[in-house]
Parts: C-alpha cells; sequence; structure tokens
C-alpha cells in the first residue's frame, strides 16, 4: 500500500451509527440529532422508479457539459453503465449556505469522528486524516486536497472502509478557468478506494454552483474503475480486473442504489445545519 493511502492503524468501531452521549460537551452537540428528515420528493421518486436511463449518465470524461446552464438529464438516479461500472447522481439544495461553508466542511468535519458521525449519525462510524494540516496560514481547502481522509460508514447494510483522496478539479479534468461565469464556487474531487487493502474503485465530485437561495450541490459517483495502488496508472493487471464480466460479478447489484440513498440522506441533513454550524463553530 502506498504511504499516500496506508490505513491508520486503529480499534475499529463497528457499532451502527453513533452512542448518545459521544457528543456530551462538544461545542456543537446542539447540532447532533439522531433522528434524520425525510428524503425530498424528488430522492422518492427515483427510488420508487428504480434504476435510471444508463444512455443519460455522464461519462467522467466529459464533466465540464455540468459547467453549462441549466441541469443534465440525468441530475438524480442511478444505473448501471454498460462497461459493469456503476454511475449515480444526487442534487442537494444548501438554503443559505455558501461554497466557503463546504470547502470549510471537507476541512473541518474530518478532525474527529464526533463532527462526522453530525453528518450522518445512523451510518457514520470513524475517521482520521491521514495529515493533520493545522494553521492560521491555510485555507480550507489547503487542509484537506491533497489529503486523505479514511472513514468507516455503512452504505446500506455493509460497513466500507474507505479511503477517500481529495484532489484539485483540473485533475479530474475541469476546465476551472470557467468556474467563475458558471457560478461553480468549489468542487470537491476525489479518488475513492479501500483503506483496508491498497485499491481504488471510484471517483467522485460534489460540485458547488451558487443559487439565488444560497447554493446547490450536484453529485456524481463513478463506481467499478479499478486501480491497484502498487502499479503504475497502466499495467496490465488493472485492465483484466476491469473488464465488464468482472465488474458485474464484483460489484454488487444493490451497490447504486444504496449509495444513491446514502449520499442523499448524508446530503439534505447537512443542508439542515450548515449555515449555523459554521456561523458558530469557523
Amino acid at each position: 500500500m502506498s504511504p499516500a493511502t496506508k490505513a491508520p492503524d486503529r480499534e475499529r468501531r463497528v457499532h451502527l451509527g453513533i452512542l448518545r452521549d459521544e457528543l456530551r460537551g462538544k461545542s456543537y452537540e446542539r447540532f447532533f440529532r439522531w433522528e434524520m428528515d425525510p428524503l425530498p420528493e424528488h430522492i422518492e421518486q427515483v427510488l420508487e422508479e428504480g434504476p435510471s436511463n444508463p444512455a443519460d449518465a455522464l461519462p467522467r470524461t466529459e464533466v465540464n457539459r455540468l459547467l453549462a446552464p441549466g441541469y443534465l438529464p440525468f441530475e438524480n438516479g442511478f444505473a448501471r453503465l454498460d462497461d459493469g461500472t456503476v454511475h449515480v447522481a444526487v442534487l442537494t439544495q444548501f438554503p443559505g449556505a455558501t461554497a466557503e461553508m463546504i470547502d470549510w466542511w471537507f476541512a473541518w468535519h474530518g478532525d474527529e469522528t464526533e463532527r462526522y458521525k453530525l453528518w450522518h449519525p445512523q451510518a457514520h462510524l470513524y475517521t482520521e486524516w491521514r495529515e493533520q494540516r493545522h494553521g492560521q496560514d491555510l485555507t480550507y481547502r489547503q487542509k484537506y486536497v491533497g489529503n486523505t481522509s479514511f472513514v468507516d460508514e455503512y452504505v446500506g447494510p455493509s460497513i466500507q472502509r474507505l479511503a477517500i483522496q481529495f484532489r484539485e478539479p483540473r485533475e479530474f479534468g475541469f476546465d476551472e478557468s470557467s468556474f467563475e461565469e458558471a457560478r461553480i464556487g468549489t468542487a470537491v474531487c476525489a479518488r475513492t478506494g479501500f483503506s483496508d487493502r491498497p485499491v481504488d474503485a471510484g471517483y467522485l465530485i460534489h460540485l458547488i454552483r451558487e443559487t439565488n437561495e444560497g447554493c446547490e450541490m450536484r453529485s456524481r459517483f463513478w463506481i467499478g474503475e479499478v486501480h491497484l495502488r502498487a502499479l503504475p496508472d497502466e499495467n496490465v493487471i488493472d485492465g483484466l480486473l476491469n473488464r465488464r464480466g468482472l465488474r458485474n460479478r464484483i460489484l454488487p447489484s444493490r451497490i447504486a442504489r444504496d449509495l444513491f440513498i446514502h449520499c442523499a440522506e448524508e446530503m439534505n441533513h447537512l443542508a439542515s445545519f450548515l449555515p449555523q454550524l459554521f456561523a458558530q463553530e469557523r
């Protein structure tokens, strides 16, 4: 396993969610709510209708289509694509929030597991940074971009032990010079893999666009692009692992739906308290 994604040695928690007194005495204790609000109607509609049309999915190499005005056909949904990979999209409104608040959140929440559990109290178990980055001279983005967050969380019924490697938007193909015109305040981009195995398996983007009411988050996940970290980017083994038939066998059929629900739950929950939390904790 490469040093960049070496998992921390720790005793892992395996209980679901959070013990009721874990946040006692924390300055942000009042923002913890065990019960989460119902999912928005547009999310429930997707769940009722089932998988989306794979033909509408956004190819990972065409992320700049997200910079055009309006919306794409696939803004909320999940699908297994013809190559065996999985694509998930979730749109979340953040009333009263700003891109600065989003960057602050991604820099702030990883310092303590209790903060991470604010985000999804019924699914998040543990978090730890590869590097602790502190200092008044660092921007919010400098604290998390280029860093790796090790997290344990439930996605559906299964515990996932993940290494989330935050990257610059340009590494994902974004034309950052067009962000201002497109009203993009920030873009959270990461290569995702496992903390207990030297394997990367996906990509994620949370693109933040300003709105008249605050901002909106357009989340995208591409799961199933496997890479063994010990090997160069282009290698024969990766090519064998990324064949369609093997992807269809390795990726559980329910993972797309579970990830769609998980993202919708955690982001809508975060949106319910982020502006108030930011005002208190920054």
